[in-house]
């Protein structure tokens, strides 16, 4: 630009505007310029570079298309091993499911049995001789682990046996006990709840052949009422009334359980009477 500057102010207004007004004078002018060979050049170079690019591009093409048919091979054999791998998944799945916890019990109990055996033959052939000693340190704790971890296995998966075979015992009705420990709960706090319920005098029993020593009163049991009872007449001396006082002197020797609990029936009113009215007789 600055080569420019100095060209142009060495030239006067009237040479300008004649420049102005002849166009194929300026665009001669402006391609004589430094910097439009500049860019004349580079535009070349960008042009042989392209052309270099492209031909190297149609130079891979045929190892770009096998490359593409490999990699659509490589993906039919992905999906063929997907779907075989979904196939043997369900069938796994539902061979375990099917495997009941007896069976894999009974599966590694003789896996057990097998390697105990195996380490068995192994201590008798050391002590015959037939295998030195640092050969047998080694193979006899490999197959000492092997069996305390297969022993550790079947006594967890004996524990889910049992627990397993638990569960429906756990839906058991209780047993009679608690079911009358139950009943009697249930009766006591209806008992404790509701008032007590007046039972029939019931007959006393024959006199002890000696006084029998006085007891602490024993509370009612809370059973349902019965329904009464007639009894035939005994020679047994009769029941004083009462009166809602203590019973003085008792000498037949009762206990005091057999004497009653209950309060004293109220007197009634005697009836009203009519007055006499003649002509008739009153009794």
């Amino acid at each position: 630009m600055s080569s420019c500057n100095d060209r142009f102010g060495a030239y006067t207004m009237t040479q300008l505007n004649e420049i102005l007004e002849n166009d194929e004078k300026l665009t001669k002018m402006v391609q004589e310029m430094d910097e439009m060979h500049d860019v004349q050049q580079t535009k070349e170079r960008t042009l042989v570079n392209n052309r270099t690019l492209a031909e190297e591009n149609l130079a891979l093409q045929p190892r770009l298309e096998h490359k593409k048919e490999q990699l659509t091979k490589h993906y039919s054999c992905l999906q063929e091993s997907f779907e075989s791998y979904q196939l043997r998944k369900s069938t796994l799945d539902h061979k375990s499911g099917n495997t009941s916890l007896d069976i894999l019990l009974a599966l590694l109990q003789a896996e057990g049995a097998k390697i105990e055996e195996e380490t068995e033959n192994m201590a008798d052939s050391f002590l015959d001789g037939d295998m030195t000693l640092d050969s047998f340190i080694d193979a006899y704790q490999n197959k000492r682990k092997l069996a305390h971890l297969r022993r550790v296995k079947i006594e967890k998966l004996q524990e889910m046996v049992l627990k397993g075979q638990g569960l429906p015992q756990a839906s058991v009705p209780p047993s009679r006990s608690q079911d009358v420990s139950a009943a009697a709960s249930l009766l006591t706090e209806a008992s404790s709840s509701s008032s007590p319920v007046p039972q029939p005098r019931r007959k006393p029993p024959p006199p002890p052949s000696q006084p029998a020593p006085l007891l602490n009163e024993v509370p009612a049991p809370t059973t349902a009422p019965q329904p009464p009872v007639f009894y035939s007449a005994a020679p047994y001396p009769p029941i004083p009334p009462r009166t809602g006082q203590p019973f003085p002197n008792i000498s037949s020797g009762y206990p005091s359980h057999y004497l009653s609990q209950y309060p004293p029936a109220l007197p009634q009113r005697p009836p009203t009477r009519m007055a006499p009215q003649p002509g008739f007789i009153m009794q």
